[in-house]
């Protein structure tokens, strides 16, 4: 078979999702290819297949040229926007003559955006089947509008096949959507070892690296710091947990997607100051094995979620994850095997069920081993390489669902 992957972000966990599936399709003897965005983060490496690394050319010589546009406020952030629509058409007929030149047989779209719409929308026009990934239920995290619930609907409609890492994500699918339950495909999130460096530190080394005393706790809240992640649900936790183990550190590990002021009077509030170090910025692939390796336990105290890269980078690095019973959630994390689901807003079940594993280091080691089992199992890529070839080879031949 011939796939032609689309991913228009670039960076971040969509395109290490991509770049990961399209390694373990190319071992299978599929041919790949990329169509991604100009600044695509993989660019550089030797991949054995063809990336066009050709979306937004025009909005990203803009933002480097108006050092205002990066920003990550709502005007600048809005204009960045303006800019990539506008150059959006120009994208499509790319992806469709890269499509031409590699002769497709079947594209997949790795997205979360509406205006995919008009991708998928000219690739069925030009008579290719489409397999889309809907890495999110709800894109934006907020309460899904009428023109939401409309456009997702077409988007879906058109696909012939989707794919989605959770069987909860499957039903709210159908719910929201009015999508056919023959036409999804549940596909775990695959695993995030390649972050994992051959040669690696210690907890207490990497600890100290990052200025800390070796010996100390730490719980690690890592990723795109949005509403929808249950930072100030963490922050509420975290006065009991600190009472109970001494010289706890919370590491905060991400890029604010809001304003971060609202955590940080919640921190002032509760006095936490000592006891948070925050790391507020995008965080590149060769910094992450530090902040994981550093880390005692990882917590995603998220309210809403489809599925979490993070979660996948905890099992690489066999750390165990304390995290809301939010249902993807509870499909993936082994309660008391790996990790435990805490429901949202409880903050003293929180803080109580990690105060008993930071008092457990025994327990801890146990349980991050079997996260690391479960990613070199469960979430192996071949596995998932497997599945979607499955999916591409019915969408192909006109059906496709399961």
């Amino acid at each position: 078979m011939n796939i032609m992957m689309v991913e228009a972000l670039g960076d971040g966990g969509i395109a290490h999702y991509t770049y990961n599936l399209l390694k373990a399709m190319k071992k299978r003897g599929i041919s790949v290819s990329l169509f991604t965005t100009i600044n695509y983060e993989f660019k550089t490496e030797q991949h054995g297949y063809e990336v066009y690394p050709v979306m937004f050319r025009f909005a990203n010589i803009v933002t480097n040229h108006i050092g205002y546009l990066a920003r990550e406020t709502a005007f600048p952030s809005m204009l960045r926007r303006l800019f990539k629509l506008a150059e959006y058409p120009v994208n499509v007929l790319q992806a469709l003559a890269a499509a031409r030149k590699v002769q497709a047989q079947c594209v997949h779209l790795q997205s979360v955006n509406w205006i995919e719409l008009i991708m998928v929308l000219a690739f069925r026009l030009a008579g290719l089947p489409v397999v889309f990934t809907v890495h999110n239920v709800n894109p934006h995290h907020k309460t899904l509008r009428i023109y939401h619930r409309v456009i997702y609907s077409m988007l879906y409609k058109l696909c012939n096949s989707l794919v989605i890492h959770s069987e909860q994500g499957k039903r709210e699918l159908m719910e929201l959507f009015n999508v056919e339950p023959g036409k999804v495909w549940v596909i775990p999130h695959g695993d995030y070892k390649f972050f994992v460096p051959e040669i690696e530190l210690t907890a207490e080394t990497a600890k100290e690296r990052l200025g800390l005393p070796g010996t100390v706790k730490t719980i690690l809240f890592f990723g795109a710091i949005r509403p929808n992640k249950g930072l100030d649900f963490m922050l509420s936790a975290l006065p009991r947990i600190c009472r109970k183990i001494e010289g706890l550190r919370l590491l905060i590990v991400g890029e604010p997607w809001e304003n971060y002021q609202r955590y940080r009077k919640i921190i002032e509030q509760y006095q936490l100051e000592d006891n948070v170090c925050e790391y507020l910025r995008y965080v590149s692939n060769d910094e992450i094995p530090l902040f994981f390796w550093a880390s005692d336990v990882v917590v995603l105290p998220y309210r809403e979620i489809t599925q979490s890269g993070v979660l996948q980078i905890a099992y690489a690095f066999s750390k165990p994850v304390v995290a809301t019973d939010i249902e993807g959630f509870k499909e993936v994390i082994d309660e008391g095997r790996n990790g435990y689901t805490v429901p949202f807003g409880d903050s003293q079940r929180f803080a109580e069920i990690l105060i008993t594993m930071l008092s457990d280091e025994i327990k801890m080691l146990e349980m991050g081993k079997f996260s690391r089992f479960l990613a070199d199992t469960r979430y192996s890529w071949e596995g998932i390489a497997e599945k979607n070839e499955a999916v591409y080879r019915l969408a192909s031949s006109g059906r496709g669902g399961e």
